[in-house]
């Protein structure tokens, strides 16, 4: 287990100002391994590149264990910790980029992290067929011995979440500290993955979420991963953000085609014609990672639970291709006769529009 002595040193490592994550890696790097940094004198941090004041005041500031405090009494909270950088169970994957995060703050089970990963990524504000695809294929994946990871956003994220803990493990990448849920929304999502999986964040305990924070989010799912899947993105989105980090680190890109109609395609569509692997199932996926095991995969599609709806939520349950209003009746479990009134409304404030057969989202 991880000394408190240990954890300490490169946390006033990390507080020195001009220090981010480069170059505590490349420090870690010329050490033998990180326990080392207990003996390492301030001539030798100079001798690594680090600058002659910073490093003295490495040694010498008391400030800089400020807020450590927060990790002590975290690590000590039950199926919570800190895994750093180059020691085991800090997969070694991750650990190898070159701004891999030195910490990682956990809150769950570490078996997640000893299983090979996917990511599954997309849009905060899919199609119906998108949530299915997502859900249904994390299922197959985890039933298949891979964890999820992905980062409990709304949409394709929770989605992804929710399928995988059906059958297997997830983990769930924060862009805030491992106690602090969001969105909210997802509260009742994360003790899902509590119990057969990992909450992980960059960020310490306490820390609220910030925008800045996920694109720096985004590196840790994709590190993590043999592959990410992109379901459902924009061109320009946070997913395709995820999936260009992915083939910088030299990970698998995957993506599922949709309809030319559907905006949400379009990012999908931009990386197949930049060299991602089409896919249309959980098959074509463990296919391409050389883990299909034919008769192993479940076949069976899995329903996607879904609440009543209301009207700005009953945009997501009308896809971007004719859509029946038995259908929309169904996926909303509203009756014909509320949904009208409602599918009215939608079109008079322009997110769909009525074509042969029913409704069409357009925004």
């Amino acid at each position: 287990m991880l000394r408190d002595e240990l954890l300490l040193a490169w946390w006033r490592l990390s507080r020195l100002p001009g220090v981010g994550n480069v170059t505590l890696n490349e420090i870690r790097s010329r050490l033998e391994q990180p326990a080392s940094l207990l003996s390492t004198t301030v001539e030798q941090l100079t001798a690594m590149g680090l600058n002659a004041e910073a490093a003295q005041r490495w040694q010498d500031d008391d400030s800089l264990s400020d807020g450590f405090e927060v990790i002590r009494h975290w690590r000590r909270q039950n199926h919570c910790g800190v895994l750093l950088a180059g020691v085991a169970p800090y997969p070694q994957a991750l650990a190898s980029l070159r701004d891999a995060p030195l910490f990682l703050y956990y809150h769950g089970d570490l078996t997640a992290l000893q299983q090979p990963a996917v990511a599954l990524v997309g849009s905060r504000n899919p199609t119906p067929y998108g949530l299915e695809w997502a859900q249904s294929t994390a299922t197959r994946l985890s039933a298949a011995g891979l964890t999820v990871v992905s980062g409990l956003a709304l949409g394709i994220d929770g989605a992804a979440h929710h399928g995988a803990v059906r059958a297997g493990r997830t983990i769930a990448v924060l862009g805030s500290g491992p106690d602090v849920i969001y969105p909210q929304r997802h509260l009742g999502l994360a003790q899902m993955v509590l119990q057969n999986g990992l909450l992980l964040s960059e960020f310490p305990p306490g820390t609220q979420p910030q925008a800045k924070h996920f694109p720096s989010r985004n590196r840790i799912i994709s590190g993590l991963s043999l592959g990410v899947v992109v379901v459902e993105a924009a061109v320009k989105s946070g997913s395709l953000i995820t999936a260009r980090m992915a083939a910088e680190q030299g990970r698998d890109v995957f993506a599922l085609p949709g309809a030319v109609t559907n905006p949400l395609s379009h990012g999908c569509h931009q990386l197949i014609r930049d060299g991602a692997c089409l896919v249309q199932n959980a098959a074509d996926i463990l296919s391409e990672l050389d883990m299909l095991q034919g008769d192993d995969i479940p076949q069976a599609e899995l329903p996607l639970e879904m609440p009543a709806a209301s009207v700005p939520l009953l945009v997501t349950y009308v896809d971007y291709t004719a859509t029946s209003t038995d259908v929309i009746a169904i996926r909303s479990s509203l009756a014909i006769a509320q949904l009208l009134p409602q599918l009215l409304d939608l079109e008079l404030q322009g997110w769909l529009t009525q074509v042969p057969g029913g409704y069409m989202r357009v925004k």
